[in-house]
């Protein structure tokens, strides 16, 4: 006959059984590269277009660097479009890299508990015959 405190061991370990499931999940590497690449397009994107209302003799020196890695950037309202574009690509690249990574280093973790499991339970089969 089981008990409540059974029922409630059984409860606590279903919920950390979801807790490690989820956290262990995968990472949609296009959905993550997506979110990366529209956050840093966007930084770019609304930094350009903040100096160029801020206005003053010399818009945005440090700002105008990044024309040095981004071909046709410039610090106007046109080079605000074209920073997207770039920051975007990049920010999708990093974001895909990121979430790749990050799942091989989980599935390897995991493979390796698994291992230990396993050689565990032959260690204990050969301890206790």
């Amino acid at each position: 006959m089981k008990t409540i405190a059974d029922e409630s061991i059984a409860v606590e370990s279903a919920d950390a059984d979801t807790l490690i499931i989820q956290s262990l999940a995968k990472l949609d590497a296009l959905a993550f590269g997506i979110s990366l690449g529209v956050l840093f397009g966007l930084i770019i994107f609304v930094a350009t277009n903040f100096l160029v209302l801020k206005g003053g003799a010399e818009i945005g020196p440090n700002l105008a660097l990044l024309s040095h890695y981004f071909i046709g950037y410039e610090v106007t309202p046109f080079g605000s479009l074209s920073g997207f574009v770039y920051g975007f690509l990049g920010g999708f690249v990093i974001g895909s890299l990121i979430a790749v990574l990050r799942n091989f280093i989980v599935a390897a973790y995991v493979f390796i508990l698994k291992l230990k499991g396993s050689m565990s339970a032959v260690n204990d089969f050969i301890d206790n015959p």
